[in-house]
């Protein structure tokens, strides 16, 4: 096991989340939703519904940066799952699930319930409430931002050095 003290939390997100992104891949392929199906299309996907929306709509319902957003929205394109179309004003563009992107909800929409069970067992094997500790860390952050708490921590220690040298 990595001596979780040496590796940055950034680190440990990704493989975890690669782990569950690899997996969720396969088991897509399985049930013949891949591979143009990816498990990075599911909060768009979930958040689409049938309502077509907007980027910026899409950025306020989930949890990802406008940037990712855009490039996974062109993916779904690509992949035949997402189309744009015109804003009732004209003056923006939504994008709106295909008949393709309908069909890949309505067969992941149980799976997903699936999946949420796994995570609840996956909580109880190791005794943390993953969700909700990231949950937690996620709204401190959203407090004070991971930059402003480094900046804090390179004062204390520069001041903390300066101290000691003095003495």
């Amino acid at each position: 096991m990595t001596q979780v003290t040496s590796v940055g939390l950034g680190e440990l997100l990704r493989h975890f989340t690669d782990l569950l992104d690899s997996d969720a891949d396969r088991a897509n392929e399985r049930m013949g939703v891949g591979p143009y199906f990816r498990a990075r299309y599911t909060p768009i996907l979930r958040a689409l519904g049938p309502n077509p929306l907007s980027i910026t709509e899409l950025q306020q319902r989930i949890r990802m940066t406008q940037g990712a957003i855009s490039q996974t929205v062109k993916l779904m394109e690509a992949d035949g799952l997402l189309r744009r179309v015109d804003s009732e004003d004209r003056r923006s563009r939504k994008v709106v699930l295909t008949e393709k992107g309908e069909s890949v909800l309505r067969r992941l929409s149980e799976e997903w319930n699936i999946r949420l069970t796994v995570i609840a067992e996956l909580e109880d094997e190791i005794g943390v409430p993953l969700r909700s500790h990231l949950a937690q860390a996620i709204a401190s952050l959203e407090q004070e931002s991971y930059d402003a708490r480094i900046e804090k921590a390179r004062a204390r220690l520069a001041h903390g050095s300066t101290a000691n040298a003095s003495r």
